[in-house]
């Protein structure tokens, strides 16, 4: 499998060049490491402990559920759940739309 810091690193030079058309991609979906780069970058922040849609949070994930979610696509069975849809009352007292996968 490809390292995912450096397929990263490729799709953001070739995203300058609109005219250049990725090929391809889903396959890094089956890597193992671009779910563990994932919850690298996300499990510190504040927010990665909010319930999503299913009610789980990133503390839940483990290589177990990683590789569950990769053979799921892998035989066509995986459905995402729907975004979970809550509103944040804004300063000026509008309510704006959040969706929490």
């Amino acid at each position: 499998m490809r390292n995912p810091q450096i397929v990263l690193k490729t799709l953001t030079e070739k995203s300058i060049d609109s005219s250049y058309k990725y090929e391809r991609l889903y396959r890094n979906l089956y890597n193992r490491e671009f779910y563990c780069l994932a919850y690298l970058n996300i499990h510190a922040n504040d927010g990665s402990m909010t319930p999503g849609s299913d009610n789980e949070t990133i503390d839940g994930m483990s290589l177990k559920r990683m590789d569950n979610i990769i053979a799921s696509m892998k035989d066509h069975s995986y459905q995402p759940k729907p975004a979970r849809r809550t509103y944040k009352k804004e300063k000026n007292g509008k309510m704006r739309p959040l969706g929490i996968p």
